[in-house]
C-alpha cells in the first residue's frame, strides 16, 4: 500500500504546474576543485633551503665559526655576507645567542629560465636574538631602532639543487 501511495505522489507532482524540481542543483560558487599552483613543489624547495640557510647561519654566529653545510644552502653574495658579518663577530669576540624570527615567501619564481630563479621576502624579527660578549655573556648594547626588518633573497638552482644566491636586509623597511 504505500509503495501505491509514493508512485500516486510521484505522479501527481510531476503533473503539478507549481512542482518542485527534485534534480540535483549546479552549485553558483565556486568549483569543486581547486586551482593548483603548478610552481608549488619548487616553492616548497626553495624555502627549505632558505631556512636551511638561516639555521646554519645562527649556528655560525653563535659558534663564531663557520658552519660546515653552510655552503650546502649559501653561495654568492649570500654566503659573502655571513662569512663578513662572522669576522664581525669574530674580530669583536662576540657571538648571537637567542634566535631570529622568519616569516619567508616566495615572491616570484622563474621554473622555465636557466637557470631557474626565485625571490624570497621575509620578514625577520630579532627582538630576541641578542649578541653577546663570548667571553662573558654579557650583551652588546643595540640601537634604539626596529629589530623587524625586511630581508630579500634569491635563489637560483641550474643542477636540480637550490641556493640561496643573493640577501640583502631592507633596513628603512619594516614589517
Amino acid at each position: 500500500m504505500s509503495l501505491l501511495v509514493l508512485t500516486a505522489l510521484s505522479v501527481t507532482a510531476g503533473c503539478s504546474s507549481d512542482s518542485v524540481n527534485t534534480s540535483p542543483k549546479k552549485s553558483a560558487g565556486p568549483s569543486a576543485t581547486k586551482s593548483v599552483d603548478p610552481d608549488a613543489a619548487e616553492k616548497a624547495k626553495v624555502l627549505q633551503v632558505y631556512r636551511s640557510m638561516w639555521e646554519a647561519r645562527n649556528r655560525t654566529y653563535a659558534e663564531a665559526k663557520l658552519d660546515p653545510k653552510l655552503g650546502d644552502y649559501a653561495g654568492n653574495k649570500a654566503l659573502s655576507n655571513i662569512k663578513v658579518t662572522l669576522l664581525y663577530y669574530q674580530d669583536h669576540g662576540t657571538v648571537m645567542t637567542g634566535e631570529p624570527v622568519n616569516s619567508p615567501n616566495v615572491t616570484d619564481i622563474d621554473t622555465s629560465s636557466t637557470p631557474m630563479k626565485a625571490t624570497i621576502t621575509d620578514c625577520v624579527d630579532t627582538s630576541h636574538y641578542e649578541e653577546v660578549d663570548a667571553k662573558t655573556g654579557k650583551e652588546v648594547p643595540v640601537g634604539t631602532g626596529s629589530r623587524r626588518h625586511i630581508y630579500n633573497a634569491t635563489a637560483i638552482n641550474s643542477d636540480g639543487t637550490w641556493i640561496i644566491w643573493t640577501t640583502d636586509i631592507d633596513r628603512e623597511q619594516k614589517c
